[in-house]
């Protein structure tokens, strides 16, 4: 099972087509033609799904670019590693895409070694991440969460997806979303890893918030 996702978004078809062909043997490949098709499309996702992901994203499309979309994902709370392609960027393109919180930038024509390379090194670093628990995370008691933010967070603790809570809770997809934002900002909850693991620390509080 793949467990390791790519969200390519890129205008040029032979470009999706060579990264679909040389990446989708060893991962799960989402793409898409323009940053508006993505974000369209973002809203049926379940992002908090357990699968680690970077996203390939274009500087250059025509309508949104790919620093425009980079502030709408984070806008968002999806703060995924993103690594910009381009085959002419301006340099202080380049800067505003650093700033925005970029991981890495690869230039056009770029080889199969080059951006293979680079997915590696950050797919490992994510794994690292979900490894490690936050030096700063809050304990329960020391923070105040609603009941509707703890019956979303046992839920995601049970390992249930965000489209499913939505329908246990009769809510909508997106009201999950802000609940799943305001928990990471509360609980420094960064991964599905983490949120279990809390989940089941400190099940008994959680559970008396929820009203169970």
């Amino acid at each position: 099972m793949k467990n390791q996702r790519i969200i390519i978004v890129d205008d040029e078809p032979i470009i999706l087509k060579s990264l679909k062909d040389l990446l989708s043997n060893n991962y799960k490949i989402l793409f898409f033609t323009s940053a508006e098709e993505f974000l369209a499309a973002s809203s049926n996702f379940d992002f908090e799904d357990g699968v680690s992901t970077c996203i390939l994203l274009d500087l250059q499309m025509p309508g949104m670019n790919g620093i425009e979309l980079q502030k709408n994902l984070k806008q968002m709370n999806i703060e995924f590693p993103i690594i910009f392609m381009s085959g002419n960027a301006h340099t202080n393109e380049i800067i505003e895409s650093w700033r925005g919180g970029a991981i890495d930038f690869i230039l056009k024509p770029f080889t199969a070694s080059e951006i293979t390379t680079i997915l590696t090194t950050q797919f490992e670093i994510l794994e690292q991440q979900n490894l490690r628990t936050p030096a700063n995370k809050q304990t329960i008691e020391n923070i105040a969460i609603t009941k509707r933010e703890a019956q979303v967070l046992l839920l995601l603790g049970a390992g249930h997806q965000q489209s499913e809570i939505a329908e246990m809770l009769s809510i909508s997809l997106r009201t999950v979303k802000m609940y799943r934002a305001n928990l990471k900002d509360k609980l420094y909850l960064n991964s599905l890893m983490e949120l279990g693991r809390y989940c089941d620390h400190n099940a008994a509080i959680i559970k008396k918030i929820a009203g169970d």
